[in-house]
């Protein structure tokens, strides 16, 4: 059985996004709790999860000022993101054989795809699955379902996710789906690790080599 789709995180996976989005994280961490905080340490102890969920476990009712305060802030300030190095290789080969690829991502669907064209990645993608397009997030499968559905692939096990956070892992498992940790990006490699995915990956190369072999019968899921 061959891969019939790759699923790719996005911030920390395929663009380099972390000193913004902390930027941002401090600021709605000072505006809506009136301190300053470790916004590393503090997205570490996230795992990955989306900004909603954050924003739910600091001020709980309150949670959507904390998103408020995040987003006005991260979307006006520049952001000039670049690919990590390799990505963009291992995307235009992947494209070339007609493999389907969608970007499922904690942040709000408009936000990743204004990035993504930006940074020149859009055109590698059939489908951007962001915070705003389903119900639940990360680690739930429900965005991994929905990427699924906008790429009309039905079967699970022949989906690739890779991703730099447990959240990624984990909801590459709930769906049934095969994860790949990118090591590249990731804040925290032995959280990552303790997830247990399917395959680790030291860079972007290592994700085309493994789809490779899965293609061809190498690897067992």
């Amino acid at each position: 059985m061959s891969a019939a789709a790759i699923l790719w995180d996005m911030d920390d996976t395929l663009l380099e996004t972390l000193p913004a989005r902390m930027r941002a994280l401090q600021h709605a961490h000072e505006t809506c709790l009136g301190s300053k905080t470790d916004p590393l340490a503090l997205w570490r102890s996230h795992r990955g999860g989306s900004l909603e969920a954050m924003g739910q476990r600091l001020l709980g009712d309150n949670g959507p000022r904390f998103v408020a305060a995040y987003r006005d802030f991260y979307y006006n300030q520049p952001r000039p993101f670049t690919a990590y190095e390799g990505v963009e290789p291992v995307l235009a080969t992947m494209l070339a054989t007609d493999l389907p690829m969608a970007v499922v991502t904690s942040k709000i669907s408009w936000g990743a795809v204004e990035e993504l064209g930006n940074a020149g990645l859009l055109r590698y993608f059939a489908a951007v699955v962001g915070a705003d397009d389903t119900e639940c997030h990360k680690p739930d499968p429900a965005p991994v379902f929905e990427a699924m559905d906008r790429l009309l692939v039905n079967d699970a096990s022949a989906v690739v996710f890779i991703g730099d956070s447990p959240a990624d892992m984990f909801a590459a498992r709930n769906a049934g789906a095969i994860s790949v940790a990118a090591m590249w990006g990731t804040l925290d490699e032995e959280l990552l690790l303790d997830t247990s995915p399917v395959h680790v990956a030291r860079d972007p190369g290592d994700v085309l080599a493994f789809v490779r072999a899965f293609g061809h019968g190498g690897v067992a899921p």
